[in-house]
Order: structure tokens, then sequence, then C-alpha cells
């Protein structure tokens, strides 16, 4: 009776060239062939040897692999045996315990685990995922400049063909893509953002959870509809390019949506519904647009009424919950101004504050913003226009929304603009090439102390 194989980790070279040598039903003797031994396959399968370059190269063409893939793996396994002072499984449980911290929302716990972890030293099959982990804590913090030197750090040591990884790694780099293309959106590294979501659709397969693709989807959607905006040097191209932005965006807004009702998320539904309302009405689809906005408040608007939750997770839900409220406000306000219907513009601005104090930064920002505008219309003169555009760039000081940070600068400058505060507008228009500048320079270290003085 032959002795049952030794297990072997897939991940590693020996594992890899075991997997294949099996899925193709073939035995040792048979890779072997007559060139080689038996023995000394079974030697390379269980890592026991380093195999030389015209070993893998055979085994490769033998075994139907990518020679580049094998190579990689080489390394892998020569570089974990000059590291050699930790066990793998150390890492291995360091990356569970943040992972189970991570999927229950206690991003600082997991953190704390990975934060000082010293790379360089970690097994190389390890090293990426690590590291890719701590980026994705980071960007759950919003910590998007952080998250991007871990993201671009992984990306640049793990393995370069993902069909042949396990699943479960398999998912990580899907991952990595997925939050390095929203890592990238918000830093306004649009091009970058569009690659690296279309990266992690091609990655995803049937048993890709359905939330992943809606949120890729949804991605895509917001980089078509910030592109809409940026308008050709060729004024005879504007129109033709902006409508084709716009209905791209539609399209994979529509698919996202479609996929959180699918499996039942009616709250990120709601949200991607409001950015729907946004292209519609640019698209001047204005009924529809005002209806989903309605729609919204008719079944969110409940949730400002409750009192505050006492759970972790239940207080990150009444922020989601405020957001949708918030944001359906300031776009319905947003069209009230543009229609000039001041009264129903602030009534709607007010909401859109009151729901943003329960919500996030983004959202107090955008509805001081939105504020700020309407009063502008009114009479620029009033000394609570600058106060309202003024609390904008308060609300975001301490962020690293930089793409928000930039706008709320630019609107404030406007406005200094408009009423003769060329020195005062100066300094804003200041601030926000500054802003640029971080983002230009985000593969360099930046302090926070840089980012709370740009």
């Amino acid at each position: 009776m032959p002795r049952p194989s030794k297990h072997v980790s897939p991940d590693t070279l020996g594992g890899r060239i075991r997997a294949a040598r099996e899925q193709l039903q073939l035995s040792l003797a048979e890779v072997a062939g007559n060139q080689y031994s038996p023995s000394l396959i079974s030697q390379i399968e269980r890592n026991r040897i380093e195999p030389s370059v015209d070993s893998l190269r055979y085994l490769a063409e033998r075994l139907h692999l990518p020679l580049e893939d094998l190579q990689y793996l080489a390394q892998q396994n020569k570089e974990t045996e000059d590291q050699g002072s930790q066990p793998d499984q150390l890492f291995e449980e360091t990356r569970a315990r943040a992972t189970l911290h991570l999927q229950k929302k206690e991003i600082a716990a997991a953190i704390q685990l990975l934060e000082h972890l010293y790379l360089p030293e970690i097994p190389p099959r390890q090293r990426w995922r690590l590291a890719a982990l701590r980026g994705q804590c980071f960007f759950e913090q919003r910590k998007f400049l952080r998250a991007q030197q871990d993201f671009i750090y992984a990306l640049s040591i793990c393995p370069p063909e993902p069909k042949f990884l396990p699943q479960e790694q398999r998912q990580d780099l899907m991952l990595l893509h997925l939050h390095l293309a929203g890592t990238c959106r918000e830093l306004q590294q649009p091009e970058d953002a569009l690659e690296h979501y279309r990266t992690a659709l091609h990655i995803m397969d049937r048993s890709t959870p359905s939330g992943y693709v809606a949120e890729a989807h949804w991605g895509m959607a917001l980089l078509a509809s910030s592109q809409a905006f940026r308008l050709p040097r060729k004024a005879s191209e504007r129109h033709q390019s902006k409508e084709a932005s716009l209905q791209t965006a539609l399209k994979h807004a529509e698919q996202a949506r479609s996929l959180y009702c699918a499996i039942n998320d009616q709250l990120s539904a709601a949200a991607v519904t409001h950015q729907i309302a946004q292209l519609e009405y640019a698209l001047g689809q204005h009924e529809h647009a005002q209806a989903h906005l309605q729609e919204i408040l008719h079944t969110w608007l409940y949730t400002l009424k409750q009192p505050p939750a006492s759970t972790r997770e239940g207080q990150r839900r009444q922020k989601e919950e405020a957001s949708v409220v918030s944001g359906a406000a300031c776009l319905l306000a947003d069209i009230a101004l543009e229609e000039k219907r001041f009264d129903e513009a602030r009534k709607y601005a007010n909401l859109a504050l009151e729901a943003g104090q329960r919500s996030y930064k983004r959202r107090r920002a955008d509805a001081y913003t939105i504020r700020g505008r309407i009063l502008e219309a009114i009479d620029p003169h009033m000394p609570e226009v600058e106060e309202a555009f003024r609390n904008a760039t308060r609300e975001l000081a301490d962020t690293q929304r930089i793409s928000a940070r930039i706008s709320a600068h630019v609107r404030l400058a406007r406005h200094y603009l408009k009423i003769g505060k060329i020195q005062e507008s100066e300094h804003e228009l200041e601030q926000a090439r500054l802003l640029s500048d971080l983002v230009s320079h985000s593969g360099d270290d930046i302090t926070t102390d840089e980012l709370s003085s740009a």
C-alpha cells in the first residue's frame, strides 16, 4: 500500500507542482520521464531541495505551468529559508486575529496587531497579505495615504499570476486591487483607480460575494461621473463626451444597485440610488431624479428620530442611515437652488445638516457648502456665507478626504473673489494647491502634521 503524501502548502513551490501533477493525473515517474528521477521530483514537491533553473523550466513545460510563477515561488522559498527566524504560524495567527477584528469593525484593534510589523522580516508568501490587510484597516479608517502606501507595497511583492493562487489568496488579491482602486479615487488618481477596478473585476469569479462586485461597479460609476465634468479642450467634443461618461456612470450605478438589492443590502442600495439621482438630473431626467430622492427620504427619514445606538455596530449603521438622508436632502437643496426656489432649498439644506450631525464629516461639509451656496445666491455679502464655506473646510481639515478638501478650499476662494477679497482668495487657492501636491507625492511618506498644515 503506498505511503500517503505528506501535506505541503499549495502556496509553496512544491505544493504548486504537486497540485498540478495530481490535476493532470500523472505519477512521479511520468513527470520525471527519462531526464530526472522520481525521487528528485518527490523531494522538490516536499520542498526538500531547491530545483535548478533547468529543472524549473522542465517542470513548467511538463505540467503546463507558467515559468515565471514557479520562479516567483522558488524565490519565496529561498527567502523564507534565509529568514527562518520566526515561524510562519506566528504570522498566520496574527493575520487571522486581525482579519477577525476587521470583520467585526474593530479597526483600532486590528491596526494594533499590524501597525508595528517590520514587513521585510516576514516570509514573502505572508508579507504581501499582511501589508494588504494593514492597508485595508487604514482604508476603513479613511486614512487613504497610509492605506495607499501599504497597498502599493503589497502589490509589488504579490504573486504575478493570480489564477494560480489558492482561492483564499485569490480573494485577498482581488480585495487589494478593489481597495487600492477606492484609495486612488479618493486621492484624485482616476486613471490608476480605473485600472485597479478593472483588475479586481477580472479576478472575480462565481465564488466572489456580490457585495464586492457591486462595490467595483459603484466605484467605476463614481469615476465616470467625475470624468463627465472634466471638459475636453475642444468645445465641440464637450457635450458628446459628457453625455457618454454620464451614461457609462449610470450603467455601472444601476448594476451596483441591482446587486445590492439582490443580497438585500437596502442601505447600500439607497446610497447608490442617491448617485443614480445625481446622474439622472445631469442627464435632464429631473422628475426621475427627484422621485428617487423623495423615495430615499420617505424610506429613511424616520431613522433620525431613533435614540443613539449602544453598540459599535449599531452606531456605524446609524451613521450610514443618516448619511443617506443627508446626501438626498443635499441634492434636493441643490436642485431647488438651481431652480431659484430658495425657501425650499434652505429647508433641505437644514435637513442635510441635521442628518449630517449624526453622520460623517464629509456629509456635514457638503451640507455647509450647499447652505453657503444658497445664502450666496440670495446675498453674497452676508457674513453667514463665508461662515458656511469656512465650516466646510474646518469639518474636513483633519481628514484624508483630499479631493473634498481641495473642493472646499476652491469654493471658499471663489466666494472671496466674488466679494472682492483677493488676498483671502489667493490664500485658499494656495491651500488647495498644497493639498494637490500632497496627492501627487503620495508614494512618499506623509505625516499627519503635513496633512494638518496643508
